[in-house]
């Protein structure tokens, strides 16, 4: 990202530098001639499924108030791609199709990630969905345009996906894009239950490949500690302001094969889940002075620790 980009996203409202970033995207999309995918609600579904994926809902502890909001918007955005029909050549983008997830639109307010740190946001939750799409899309054999891995490694060993396939998305900012590169069309097809989140992308001839994915072990950097003073604690006291999550980093890669021997290899490149620091309150000197209480400042940024 340039420095003005970085500048403006610091200094400009949310709601001035969205519809700037869609914009951007739009004209780059009309620029590349891009031709999109488009809904094909109502067609019979495909004979044969290329690539079929699910995941189960996870509700984690502190999230059981957002359960049923998360569901709600997992549906909502089924309801948008599902039916879907990628012509050869043509390019599936998720938010081509779904548009905004708004409240006007009728999403909940759930779970996201902001500035590496969990929290709920309008529309939030629907990771989940484009994670299985994502995974869907790679057994499917679709080249792959765009996706991005989450920032943070919020849920640890708990996480709901496969480590290098997960799919993380934000309206104006991060899409999932697909081309579809052979002669036939494909249908997109989507299930949302109370338990679970199943895509599955199929024609109406058999797939004529095997799929292999191999995604490397993680390398993994602790997370940094940094220490604030707190003068209401006793010594020995310790009191946990932000717990912090450990990077992480693997290398995904897809091989198809064909009944003829041949092979092609997909380089499907990083996937980076940054370290963030855990910052704890103290009451010992020497640490950071912290004016408390400690929020998030602006933009996701914590402006409340001075070092």
């Amino acid at each position: 990202m340039s420095v003005l980009r970085r500048l403006a996203r610091s200094i400009l409202p949310y709601e001035v530098r969205l519809p700037i970033a869609v914009a951007r995207r739009a004209w780059r999309d009309r620029r590349a001639g891009t031709a999109f995918a488009v809904q094909g609600r109502g067609r019979s579904r495909p004979a044969f499924e290329h690539g079929a994926y699910e995941l189960r809902f996870i509700d984690y502890p502190g999230q059981e108030g957002l359960a049923r909001a998360k569901r709600h918007n997992q549906g909502l955005l089924g309801q948008a791609l599902d039916g879907a029909v990628v012509r050869p050549g043509e390019t599936f983008s998720l938010w081509q199709l779904a548009g905004r997830p708004a409240a006007a639109a009728g999403y909940a307010a759930a779970a996201a990630i902001k500035g590496g740190r969990l929290t709920t946001d309008m529309g939030g939750s629907t990771c989940l969905l484009s994670t299985v799409m994502y995974n869907a899309a790679l057994l499917a054999g679709m080249e792959i345009v765009e996706r991005w891995a989450h920032s943070v490694d919020t849920y640890g060993d708990s996480r709901y996906f496969e480590l290098g396939r997960d799919c993380s998305i934000e309206y104006g900012y991060r899409d999932l894009r697909f081309r579809n590169g052979f002669t036939y069309e494909v249908v997109v097809s989507i299930e949302v239950s109370d338990e679970l989140v199943r895509v599955a992308i199929g024609a109406d001839q058999p797939r004529e490949f095997a799929v292999e994915l191999a995604v490397s072990e993680p390398i993994r950097e602790a997370s940094p500690v940094r220490v604030a003073f707190d003068p209401g604690l006793r010594p020995g006291e310790e009191r946990v302001i932000e717990p912090g999550y450990g990077g992480l980093c693997t290398r995904t890669v897809r091989t198809l094969t064909w009944p003829d021997g041949t092979r092609r290899e997909d380089d499907l490149g990083e996937s980076r889940h940054r370290s963030t620091p855990r910052v704890v309150a103290r009451a010992q000197e020497g640490g950071v002075h912290l004016h408390l209480p400690f929020v998030g400042g602006r933009h996701g940024r914590h402006r409340a620790v001075h070092r």
